[in-house]
């Protein structure tokens, strides 16, 4: 896009519509938007004769196929490279709002003449990098992995900005669940190894004093923690002592 901004700058203003075709029919150019909102396009297209050019990279800045059958008579005939970008496009902005798309479906919104036509289109998206998915022959679904963005209108901008600090509050929201929960993990890890750390500091101090007791032939101590564990171990050093 940028070598057809800057031939906008140099060229005379008969020559801004040729310009437009190329930068249309140019196999790697997907997004239209900064030459739809160029200075020198916006004065072009306030000439009547020209006005259908910026109608023109409109629908292909935002619209999809059905959009130009329903204007046609208002715009430029297509070429064949521009009714088939045309139909990419399309292409993207279905699977950018749905990402499980039955055969039926795209073949309609496509005009499609055959299903064969149709996985033509996705295939060739795929390789221009402006779509990743998977076709299920068998079920007749193209599953959508992921879809470069278009062009956005500028009265779209404030729902697109309200949806992303839905989503943004939606994260937030997320993550202070997951840092409460990681607190409680913490907390009920370090709980259990204080209690581990105090059983073990017990349980120390009362075989010592089993092995004391045992060894000067004192009585034992009853206590809770006394186990036959700890008998053996008692029983074990009196033996050993005498």
């Amino acid at each position: 896009m940028d070598a057809y901004i800057i031939l906008l700058t140099t060229a005379p203003q008969a020559s801004i519509p040729e310009i437009i075709v190329r930068a249309l029919e140019d196999e790697s150019v997907y997004h239209f938007g900064r030459l739809l909102n160029s200075p020198q396009v916006a004065e072009l297209v306030e000439i009547e004769q020209f006005a259908q050019y910026g109608r023109l990279l409109e629908l292909f800045s935002f619209g999809v196929l059905n959009d130009y059958k329903t204007a046609a008579a208002q715009l430029p005939q297509l070429s064949p490279q521009q009714l088939n970008k045309l139909k990419h496009l399309t292409l993207v902005t279905l699977a950018s709002n749905e990402k499980v798309l039955h055969y039926d479906r795209l073949i309609a919104e496509l005009d499609c003449s055959s299903e064969q036509e149709m996985e033509d289109l996705v295939i060739e998206s795929i390789y221009k990098n402006i779509l990743m998915a998977k076709l299920d022959q068998k079920r007749r679904l193209v599953e959508v992995d992921f879809t470069v963005g278009r062009d956005v209108r500028k009265q779209d901008l404030p729902d697109i900005f309200a949806k992303l600090e839905a989503w943004s509050n939606t994260c937030e929201e997320a993550l202070e669940k997951i840092s409460a929960d990681i607190e409680t993990v913490n907390a009920e890890a370090a709980a259990k190894l204080d209690d581990s750390r105090n059983f073990t500091n017990t349980l120390q101090e009362l075989r010592s004093n089993h092995v004391m007791a045992a060894a000067e032939g004192l009585p034992r101590s009853d206590s809770q923690y006394e186990s036959s564990e700890y008998q053996r171990e008692a029983q074990r050093v009196g033996a050993d002592a005498s």
